[in-house]
């Protein structure tokens, strides 16, 4: 079940590329801070299953979690784009 996204918490986020690779890390809620870097991870699952892991094990999966549409399509080849804000 997807959760709504929360102003109140912090986003894990998944962005990078098949070239140079997929990354994750944290942004504050604040949106002032990042937190460490993780990767590069070679398929875009990887990187998924890595910031949807960080976010269980590190903040109690409380935060948000964005992913890349580049991370998407690496992960997913053949479900296609989000077609709205918020689609995963």
């Amino acid at each position: 079940m997807r959760l709504p996204h929360r102003d109140d918490r912090g986003t894990v986020h998944v962005y990078g590329d098949a070239l140079d690779g997929f990354h994750v890390s944290h942004e504050s809620a604040s949106g002032n801070s990042w937190g460490e870097q993780h990767g590069p991870f070679a398929r875009g699952a990887d990187a998924i299953t890595a910031a949807y892991a960080l976010n269980r094990d590190v903040y109690r999966g409380e935060c948000n979690v964005a992913v890349s549409d580049s991370a998407v399509q690496d992960g997913c080849p053949g479900v296609g784009l989000p077609s709205v804000p918020g689609d995963f």
